[in-house]
């Protein structure tokens, strides 16, 4: 699939990142400034966004950010300004401007730079569990009121807790959306349902390397891991996965 300005997505390797801490990292999805630093080193100008015209040169990587979190504006934007990278950010539009979260003078800002955004749902709730109406307005609302406030269109909804299927991407599509963004490992291909590879607190920096530059042994890896996974939260469920893997973290 391509943009309007005709950047082809497939072979790109999408990028998700949550909350970028300065200091000690206190949960699983909580990435280093210095680890994110060498990141945006690594990446250089070989980057895409989720926009018309919204590349660097030969990209490669696609840097995404769920939830909004304040950190977005306060360490990760000034540096993507001072290397010249644009990065696509996700927002809830129910937590715009709670503590903790950007604000949209915040976002008005970082988009006159270049950002993208993209919808993240109107309130978080894991869609697969509630009825497709409400899937339905999660996705349509949270679209309408970025687009109000941007006035621009919003192409791109990632799935809170990465929790999708066929019938919500239907709906997805049906309503508006171009991409359709998942936390499931891989390579983007030609279709609009794009996966992304998780950067946490888990990787050292080689590791970090290894997702953003994945060998075809990676790329298997991912494959074994996402069955895995998906065994282990049907047994657990996702609230006693999340804690399992919190508390292997920290262990």
């Amino acid at each position: 699939m391509h943009d309007a300005a005709g950047v082809s997505l497939k072979g790109m390797v999408p990028l998700v990142l949550h909350r970028i801490v300065r200091g000690q990292t206190e949960v699983w999805e909580d990435v280093s400034e210095e680890q994110f630093r060498r990141m945006l080193d690594f990446i250089g100008e070989r980057w895409a966004v989720f926009r018309p015209g919204g590349s660097g040169r030969d990209p490669r990587w696609m840097l995404t950010f769920d939830d909004g979190y304040l950190s977005d504006y306060d360490i990760v934007f000034p540096l993507l300004v001072e290397r010249n990278i644009q990065a696509t950010f996700f927002l809830i539009t129910d937590k715009i401007g709670a503590p903790g979260y950007l604000d949209w003078a915040q976002i008005k800002e970082m988009r006159r730079h270049g950002m993208c955004f993209g919808s993240h749902s109107r309130s978080h709730r894991r869609m697969n569990t509630i009825p497709l109406a409400e899937a339905r307005e999660e996705f349509a609302v949270s679209k309408t009121v970025i687009e109000d406030k941007l006035g621009e269109q919003v192409a791109v909804f990632s799935y809170p807790y990465g929790e999708c299927s066929a019938q919500l991407h239907r709906a997805g599509f049906d309503v508006g959306y171009r991409y359709l963004c998942s936390s499931a490992h891989g390579i983007a291909g030609a279709s609009g349902t794009v996966p992304r590879n998780s950067i946490n607190s888990g990787l050292d920096w080689n590791g970090i390397e290894r997702v953003m530059d994945p060998s075809a042994g990676t790329r298997l890896r991912w494959h074994l891991e996402d069955l895995v996974k998906h065994v282990i939260k049907g047994a657990l469920g996702r609230e006693r996965y999340m804690k399992w893997r919190n508390k292997a973290f920290h262990g």
